[in-house]
């Protein structure tokens, strides 16, 4: 293979994929990226084994067909490094040179047909949504999934597909998270997929909205053990959760008499404030809701005492509730509405969080004890 490449896309697709290399491995064909000429495009491909990942990159010239295996960390350092606007990139079957303006590097390969097989998107995709709406999803979710339990299911994040709308629901055991949205295109029935959330981390960092703020849509398709996601040049598969995720409609509180709106910038900071004198030992914050303030207040027998006030426009009795301060605030700082809501029934029983619509984002959060 020889091939010259413009230096920054080629830096931009290497870095793109060394998200699934990343991980520690006993195969050292994972930690490797696989390059190969298609046409006058270059496809970069990697994967750890569950997820994988490909990636298009133009180039200048493609003189000799082929493909190599090359370590990705080593080779992602060197293309950081070089100055040069324009590379070229020679791959035989012992060695992958990078050639820059005085510079050159012998990177040794790993044999390119040891390298696993990484699903194709042939068909048609089961549903289409726009890509910045499934990445707000995803935010809106990820960190609610749990993380090295036993119970695999909820490792992942559960993808509802009802009619038109697409549904994302994430939960630890102590709160969770669904956000909802509209699918532009559908040809599938409805289905349920536990979505590794690894391979979502990898989606946001790469399948970042566009800068210039265009549209951009998501090709999805579905198979009984595994999910594709393509846009562009760039396509994600991962094989799914084996399981069953619990039936979080039952946690969802069906009834309240209370309830508070607030500016979500406003109570961001300030929990974010009273929770600087909380500890390992006391990870809680008291919210006490009466008429048009609510106080925030937290204690460690080691660090002291805060206590932040802010106005709130509250209905129902008044309630003294706590809360982990990390846990609703990991909701505040992904949405971008103005205003939030809380809902809640009783100091013992999960309050509700939501902006301005609960099918588009709903947080359930269990209170803990002061």
């Amino acid at each position: 293979m020889k091939t010259r490449l413009p230096r920054q896309e080629f830096l931009d697709a290497l870095a793109a994929v060394a998200n699934v290399t990343g991980g520690r491995t006993t195969k050292p064909i994972l930690g490797c990226v696989r390059i190969a000429t298609e046409a006058e495009a270059i496809e970069l491909s990697a994967t750890d084994g569950e997820v994988a990942l490909r990636v298009g990159v133009g180039s200048f010239s493609v003189e000799e067909p082929g493909e190599a295996v090359v370590p990705a960390e080593r080779l992602l350092s060197i293309i950081r490094e070089l100055p040069d606007a324009e590379i070229r990139v020679d791959c035989d079957a012992r060695y992958c040179v990078v050639r820059g303006a005085g510079s050159e590097f012998k990177i040794f390969v790993q044999p390119s047909a040891d390298f696993p097989a990484i699903p194709t998107f042939e068909d048609q995709p089961d549903l289409v949504i726009d890509g910045a709406q499934l990445w707000r999803m995803i935010g809106l979710t990820i960190y609610a999934a749990a993380r090295e339990t036993s119970r695999y299911a909820i490792n992942g994040v559960l993808w509802e597909k009802r009619g038109k709308k697409l549904f994302m629901v994430a939960t630890d055991g102590r709160r969770l998270a669904r956000a909802g949205g509209a699918i532009l295109e559908s040809a599938s029935s409805d289905f349920e997929a536990i979505v590794p959330a690894k391979a979502l981390t990898v989606f946001e960092r790469v399948f970042a909205p566009a800068k210039d703020q265009r549209e951009w849509a998501v090709d999805i398709s579905v198979t009984p053990n595994q999910i594709l996601l393509r846009s562009g040049d760039r396509l994600l598969s991962t094989v799914l959760v084996e399981g069953t995720f619990p039936k979080y409609e039952d946690v969802i509180p069906r009834e309240s008499n209370k309830a508070a709106h607030l500016d979500r910038l406003e109570l961001h900071g300030a929990i974010k404030r009273a929770a600087l004198l909380t500890s390992d030992e006391s990870r809680a914050v008291k919210l006490a809701f009466a008429g048009e303030q609510l106080v925030i207040t937290a204690q460690s027998p080691e660090q002291g005492e805060a206590r932040v006030e802010l106005p709130a426009e509250f209905e129902g009795e008044p309630i003294e509730i706590g809360f982990n301060p990390a846990f609703i605030n990991d909701a505040l700082k992904t949405l971008t509405c103005d205003r939030v809501c809380i809902e809640l029934h009783d100091s013992f029983r999960p309050g509700i969080l939501f902006g301005e619509d609960k099918g588009e984002f709903l947080y359930v959060v269990m209170p803990v004890s002061l």
